[in-house]
């Protein structure tokens, strides 16, 4: 009787987990949380980087007591624990990664970008050019492969490939490539020679049926390639060459902001006045600027280095601007159409107290 009122006395006892146990869980809340995949991309406000460093002119004038930046957007892929931090961040916009890359692999993509840049690059020097009655002549530095339309494609072309013959036929710019596939027939395979990285490699490739880009109703021969073309702009006054350095920013929306400080370098006195300004949009060679993606991120981010004017492209003003109102910020909001719109803008800015 006394051992049966001990025994009813006592607590319950809990079974222990293991410390193996514990090991194991903890790890998997680790993978779960940080390393395993999801299908979202998150952007958010990237960074302001000034322009000058990443440009160099010949002979040019220097003098530049304010900056031009040009302004990114940051893209992240997203683990579980970036997706619940982000949610808060009024700042974070969400998005799925195959609508980001669109059929592309990750490395055609990043060649995609580096070849919006290089192409932002050129029309940005052609504008400058112009605005400044610099002549100039182009000259092509090769054909690229940029990516393969997996719909179409069947050969062993890689993307950043240079393509360099096709079957014999040297290749240097686009003309030659049409020139070397006139007569050809789609099921045709021909041997390519190309640059790949330092080395130079025979690759064999399939014609295919296409339609043709200057005419829709039409079909044509080619390889189911996007291929990208490589100028330089050569001035007459070689003291005018302009050089940019390489740099792991893409895209093609920095045309405007490297055509101000281009400017700025190409003619005498200091077109900043003393200011700090920041801006987006792609540019042509007739001074057009055009509308860019992600512009809510990119006012941010030139707040954050506490730029006084945002030049925006028209096109993108209205989101521009009513992110601007949720802000605290003394930053001036300016849409342009042109780079005369953009000059303008800043000559109404006046010195710098």
């Amino acid at each position: 009787m006394r051992d049966e009122t001990m025994q009813q006395g006592r607590k319950p006892t809990r079974p222990r987990m293991h410390g193996w146990k514990w090991f194991f869980a903890g790890l998997l809340f680790m993978y779960v949380m940080v390393y395993m995949p999801t299908p979202y991309v998150i952007f958010t406000p990237g960074s302001a980087e000034e322009v000058k460093p990443m440009v160099s002119v010949k002979a040019g004038d220097d003098t530049e007591a304010g900056t031009f930046m040009l302004t990114t957007v940051r893209r992240t892929y997203a683990n579980i624990a970036l997706l619940v931090w982000k949610a808060f961040d009024p700042n974070a916009e969400f998005g799925k990664k195959e609508e980001s890359l669109r059929g592309r692999t990750e490395q055609e993509y990043a060649t995609e970008q580096m070849f919006n840049m290089s192409n932002s690059q050129l029309g940005a020097v052609l504008a400058a050019y112009n605005q400044l009655n610099i002549p100039y002549k182009l000259e092509s530095q090769g054909i690229y492969v940029v990516s393969n339309d997996p719909k179409l494609a069947h050969n062993e072309l890689q993307t950043n490939d240079r393509i360099m013959e096709v079957d014999g036929v040297k290749v240097n710019e686009f003309a030659d490539l049409q020139q070397a596939l006139q007569g050809r027939k789609a099921g045709e395979t021909l041997q390519l020679k190309v640059q790949r990285g330092q080395e130079e490699n025979s690759v064999n490739a399939t014609l295919v049926e296409i339609q043709d880009g200057n005419d829709p109703s039409k079909k044509r021969v080619g390889f189911g390639l996007y291929y990208g073309e490589k100028k330089d702009a050569i001035p007459a006054d070689r003291n005018k060459t302009v050089t940019f350095k390489e740099s792991d920013i893409g895209g093609p929306s920095a045309g405007l902001m490297f055509t101000l400080e281009l400017i700025n370098r190409l003619s005498p006195g200091d077109l900043t006045q003393g200011h700090r300004i920041a801006g987006t949009g792609t540019i042509d060679p007739e001074g057009n600027v055009g509308p860019i993606g992600g512009v809510r991120h990119k006012v941010v981010a030139a707040d954050r280095e506490q730029a006084e004017l945002f030049l925006v492209p028209e096109g993108n003003y209205e989101e521009a601007q009513a992110k601007l109102k949720n802000m605290n910020t003394q930053m001036k909001l300016v849409p342009v159409r042109t780079l005369q719109d953009a000059l303008q803008a800043i000559e109404q800015l006046g010195p710098a107290k």
